[in-house]
């Protein structure tokens, strides 16, 4: 059995509202467990597809990176994806990475959502998983920045007790064309 930051990081991948059987979601990690046989499943930021507008990048302050994909028409954020370290109350890290997609960009060029909370099964271990993103486009639309917050509690099994919590903080990030 996993147990700290190993059964957290497995969590991560796993999270979402497909795995409670909600369609089509926003959060990337549950995309990529809808269409996971067996709970193995790709990087939220993993994509066979190019994005068909502008493409902005950049590195976080935790050295990740961070991609926020545009519309052709600059109103939707297409996808963005982020990585992330998780710091546990056990004293356990690890790195994950955490996505969305579809987000209406506001004529300010703002936007934001958030995940969760929302109770997932991984393998008999219950488990909360909440993010949010809140970014907005500089007024010359050259760069996008924002914050990002990712957190997973963890539950025993018969999921009364909380046996660890795993938080990336409020991480600020910036990327550029």
């Amino acid at each position: 059995m996993l147990t700290g930051g190993a059964l957290a990081a497995a969590l991560a991948v796993a999270a979402g509202p497909a795995a409670a059987g909600a369609t089509k979601p926003r959060h990337l990690s549950a995309q990529a467990a809808a269409k996971a046989p067996g709970g193995s499943a790709k990087a939220p930021g993993d994509s066979a597809q190019a994005p068909a507008g502008v493409v902005f990048g950049g590195v976080t302050p935790q050295s990740w990176p961070v991609v926020v994909a545009l519309n052709k028409a600059r109103n939707r954020v297409d996808r963005v994806a982020i990585g992330l370290d998780m710091t546990c109350t056990s004293g356990d890290s690890f790195g994950t990475s955490d996505g969305f997609k579809a987000l209406k960009l506001s004529r300010k060029g703002r936007f934001s959502t958030a995940f969760g909370p929302k109770r997932i099964d991984a393998g008999g271990v219950p488990a909360d998983v909440e993010s949010r993103v809140v970014g907005r486009m500089a007024a010359d639309g050259a760069s996008v920045r924002g914050v990002w917050s990712l957190k997973i509690t963890i539950f025993d099994p018969a999921a009364t007790t909380v046996v660890d919590t795993c938080e990336s903080g409020l991480v600020s990030w910036k990327a550029a064309q």
